[in-house]
Order: C-alpha cells, then structure tokens, then sequence
C-alpha cells in the first residue's frame, strides 16, 4: 500500500502515483524529472526460467547460477540489491492433453509446479535517473578471507573480541570497484564510466560486464524455437514497481 504521507500528497496534488515495468532486459533505467524525486515502496519480479517448456529430461537442467537471483538499484543516491530464491519443481504435461500454441511442442514438455514471482515492500527514494538491473550468481566458486578482530577499542571505532577470526571479504562473488567493497551481489564490478563502444547507457551511471559471470542469458537462448516466441519471453525475467512522484525537489536533509 502506499505510505499515508505520500497518499496525502497525491490527494493535495503534489505528488502522483506511478508504475514502472519491464522485462527480457539487464538493465533499465527508471528516469527521475529534475526538481522531483521518487518513492519506491513495493515491487514484484518474477525470476529468470531458462527450463520451461523443455521437451526432454536431458534438455531439462537446473543451472545453479539462476538458484539465487537479485534485483539491483544504482545511482548517485546510493546502491541496494535484493536478493530472490528461485527454487523450481517441474512436472510433465502431456500434449495429447495440454497443447501448446506459439511455439507448439510436439512431444511431452514441463511447466512449473508453483508460482515463482516474489513480492517485496521497500522504501527506496531518488532524486535522479535510477538504474534497475538484474543479475544472478556467477560461475566462480565463493572464497572468503578471514582475520583477527581487535580488541575493544571505543576510540577507533572498534568493538569486537580480541583473537577471534571472522571473515571480512569474499572473492569470485561480486564486488564494488569504487567503494572497495567485495561482498555486495553485483555480477560485475560498477563504474562510474561506460564504452560507448561497447554498450550504451543513458544516465551513463552503471554498466555490467557479462563476461565476467552473473549476466542475465540473451533471449536468443531461451527458446527451443526460433527467438520470439511466446515461450522465449515467458521464461525471461519480469519486473514490476510501484511508486510515488513527489514534484517538488529533494528535502537538503535528505540523501
């Protein structure tokens, strides 16, 4: 539901009401008019299912990249990223007694047993153009680092227990370049600079490496069909938010 202070202002006419959806993307960008900013208090994203629709127990194969899914927001304001668990269960229709149009499969082939789109509540709010992307884990196996905490030392911001070993970084995971941090689930490191050559970026904000693992797969690969194909776009991944456009500037108290 929408927060009642931004319901409010939506009836004084300061504010409206907005829904943003995308899908078979990486990254979208969410864009913010100047002098206003954004509330994003709910969305819902329906996970990547590179198997629906397989015709084959061999053509069927969990790949444990798509198990662990993230929906990531990135600008200037700041970063966050949530994660979804998709946890598929596949059961066989026969096409004698379920047939399928675009594409027609000829033979027996698996859907899903359950719903797998996530609901989330969320309070995100900016003031400029806002990059939506999303990612899953990558290739590499997770190693992480460890040392010795310090002792408690309220004077540098220490509170710990002296001697015990923690871990305090992953690698082969997903990391920040500008910040340094090594923990955070992006698919690739972020800069704040893009190859045009390369890929394009409106808000020149964030870019994605594919290579690097945690890409979401081209839509030229999901079908047993040619690409375009109903079948192709009802395994991608879908996106769906709903906020509050606030047209006046961002309270200076505020990020």
């Amino acid at each position: 539901m929408i927060p009642t202070y931004l319901e409010q202002l939506i009836h004084q006419g300061k504010a409206e009401a907005k829904t943003f959806s995308c899908a078979m993307a990486e990254n979208v960008i969410l864009k913010v008019p100047d002098k206003t900013y954004i509330i994003i208090y709910e969305y819902w994203y329906k996970p990547l299912c590179e198997d629906l629709g397989e015709t084959t127990v061999e053509g069927l194969g969990i790949s444990w990249m798509d198990r662990i899914q993230f929906v990531n927001f990135f600008n200037q304001n700041g970063f966050q990223a949530f994660w979804h668990e998709f946890s598929p269960d596949y059961v066989q229709k026969e096409t004698t007694n379920f047939p399928t149009t675009n594409p027609a499969l000829a033979q027996t082939y698996y859907e899903l047993t359950t719903k797998q789109t996530d609901y989330r509540s969320l309070y995100l709010k900016a003031d400029r153009d806002l990059s939506i992307y999303f990612t899953r884990l990558n290739s590499d196996n997770a190693s992480s680092s460890t040392a010795v905490l310090p002792a408690i030392d309220p004077a540098n911001i220490y509170f710990g227990y002296q001697g015990n070993n923690v871990g305090y970084a992953f690698s082969g995971y997903h990391g920040l370049i500008a910040s340094g941090i090594t923990y955070t689930p992006l698919n690739s490191p972020i800069t704040n600079v893009i190859n045009p050559a390369t890929s394009q970026d409106i808000t020149n904000q964030v870019y994605t490496l594919p290579d690097s693992g945690g890409a979401i797969p081209n839509f030229v690969d999901y079908g047993e069909t040619p690409p375009g194909s109903a079948l192709g776009k009802a395994r991608a991944h879908h996106f769906q938010c709903n906020y509050v456009l606030v047209n006046q500037e961002n309270p200076k108290n505020l990020i």
